[in-house]
């Protein structure tokens, strides 16, 4: 699947030129309603671009997912954005890994893992506990294998990190 898209949805606008002013996920800036907060600061907007942040990580599509939470990461001033920025790391580190980057796979895989650890177990509706120990997880696995080697693509899938809510 491109990395793109994620199924039923629209493609990316890139974040560079050429924009037409629309935000990382495609949307034009202040075309929906007026923000309203919600009890953790987040307005409707941020969660729904989280929300798609979260639907790319799922997908696979590492990439666009880190160019979404990037965004969300660099509009944040508040400590929660570490939440951003650790989910982010973890998305660089499996397409890193993807890449043939295994040193930075491990890296940001770590990087990642410790962003998370200040909001444990839960924040944004997610459990950061279960993405964290998953992540750390694939790093010890993929820091025992050989350099220039694989995990085969069922070890790898069976390993990935999973996104799940929390109720």
């Amino acid at each position: 699947m491109p990395d793109d898209k994620i199924p039923g949805d629209h493609a990316v606008v890139p974040p560079q030129g050429g924009d037409g002013g629309r935000t990382p996920d495609g949307e034009m800036p202040g075309s929906g309603p007026p923000a309203r907060h919600i009890p953790d600061g987040r307005t409707p907007d941020e969660i729904r671009r989280f929300d798609r942040a979260l639907a790319l990580f799922e997908a696979g599509a590492w990439f666009t997912c880190h160019e979404v939470l990037e965004h969300l990461w660099l509009d944040e001033t508040r400590p929660q954005r570490d939440v951003y920025k650790g989910i982010l790391q973890i998305a660089v580190g499996l397409l890193h890994e993807e890449n043939g980057n295994r040193t930075g796979a491990l890296r940001l895989l770590e990087r990642g893992a410790v962003h998370l650890v200040p909001f444990l177990p839960a924040w944004f509706g997610v459990n950061l506990a279960a993405l964290r120990e998953e992540a750390l997880r694939l790093r010890a696995v993929l820091a025992d294998v050989p350099p220039g080697q694989r995990l085969d693509a069922t070890r790898w899938k069976e390993l990935l990190p999973r996104v799940s809510r929390t109720v």
